[in-house]
């Protein structure tokens, strides 16, 4: 039987004096070799098909799959493919355990997420929602740019994402609430993106599995809203975005919104703003 090679990774290859946190995005390949380190791993596949090898075990891997590597433990990432027009995309994000815990320790109520850094296998987790996605894009631009704020940035990144983990972590000794959060982290995704579509409650509860009544009482519990109000509230951000933007004409915004009814606009954002759109305008323009 042929003897594994498995290569140590240094944190010193990584870190420096000033900056114990590392993020990059590697466009996997068949180059790095079966590997452990002396620093902890978050790894995060956000594109294509690929397996994840650990000793002898071999997982298939796709977008969304979170990886927390504790230091010591061996593996490493194929692509399915060479084609160079299905890359298998894996970001990482390494810190020294030290600044780990010291990031931990300083904050009120972060012991509660040290689990996450005593684990002694692999562990791996399912992001439904896409958020980490947005969480490594931050932590790559912040990595990426040397700006004032970088390593404030990029420990406020980290913290972030630990928290998701370790919500994500609860989440598996009950599959229920997890498939309800991630679906409830979905819905809130799409009202956001989609503000302007004429979204009902009985779509969202259809959505859910759950009851009309149910879907008012989870939206209180995420938002503090009713859905209407949260809908409204996103509608009016934009709303506004646009009127100091642009030149779009106030009846144009308010379809593009989601409201045809230009009176009934004109009446929901003064109560909000206390301004008309016209006032408003006019006001963040001077």
């Amino acid at each position: 039987m042929t003897k594994r090679t498995v290569r140590l990774l240094s944190g010193e290859q990584y870190f420096d004096d000033k900056l114990s946190i590392f993020v990059n995005r590697n466009v996997e390949s068949y180059e790095l070799t079966e590997h452990h380190h002396d620093f902890l791993e978050i790894s995060y596949v956000s594109e294509g098909l690929g397996t994840h090898h650990v000793g002898n075990d071999v997982s298939n891997v796709s977008r969304g799959d979170l990886f927390v590597i504790p230091m010591g433990a061996s593996h490493v990432f194929r692509p399915a493919s060479l084609d160079k027009k299905r890359p298998l995309i894996v970001y990482n994000c390494i810190v020294t355990m030290e600044a780990a815990r010291n990031l931990l320790n300083s904050f009120p109520g972060g012991s509660e997420l040290e689990v996450l850094l005593n684990l002694h296998h692999i562990t791996r987790y399912k992001d439904l929602t896409g958020e980490v996605q947005h969480y490594y894009s931050y932590l790559h631009r912040e990595f990426s740019v040397e700006r004032p704020g970088r390593e404030a940035a990029l420990h406020t990144g980290l913290l972030q994402l630990l928290i998701y983990i370790s919500r994500l972590q609860s989440g598996h000794t009950n599959p229920q609430v997890q498939s309800l959060n991630s679906s409830m982290d979905q819905i809130l995704a799409l009202l956001q993106r989609d503000y302007a579509m004429p979204f009902t409650l009985s779509q969202l509860s259809s959505l859910l599995g759950v009851g009309e009544r149910q879907v008012q009482r989870l939206f209180v519990q995420y938002t503090g809203e009713t859905f209407s109000g949260y809908l409204q509230n996103i509608r009016i951000q934009a709303a506004c975005r646009l009127l100091v933007s642009s030149e779009i004409r106030i009846t144009d915004i308010s379809a593009a919104v989601g409201y045809q009814n230009t009176p009934y606009f004109n009446d929901l954002f003064k109560r909000y703003t206390g301004l008309t759109p016209r006032e408003y305008r006019k006001a963040n323009r001077s």
